[in-house]
């Protein structure tokens, strides 16, 4: 790990604003679950087993979750590109 690697991120963390589930970044990004499993390109069913607690997300969709907890207006309209 270099110096630079070790430097403190900016901007409002995640956890910090309490958006530790699924279902509290989607329902803070104000989208309804149907919404963030196209935007994420899940199904709904795949989708509605995170917010049930019964399968949690993991490596790309850790990353993209938390991309759209830290600024959900520029990485929703950044995925809807894609």
């Amino acid at each position: 790990m270099t110096h630079q690697d070790s430097k403190p991120l900016t901007g409002t963390p995640a956890l910090a604003q309490d958006l530790t589930t699924p279902e509290a970044i989607r329902r803070a990004a104000g989208l309804t679950a149907e919404e963030m499993a196209a935007l994420l390109g899940m199904g709904d069913y795949g989708y509605s087993a995170w917010e049930r607690g019964a399968r949690t997300p993991g490596g790309p969709a850790l990353k993209l979750l938390a991309l759209i907890a830290t600024d959900p207006l520029k990485m929703i309209a950044a995925l809807r590109k894609a």
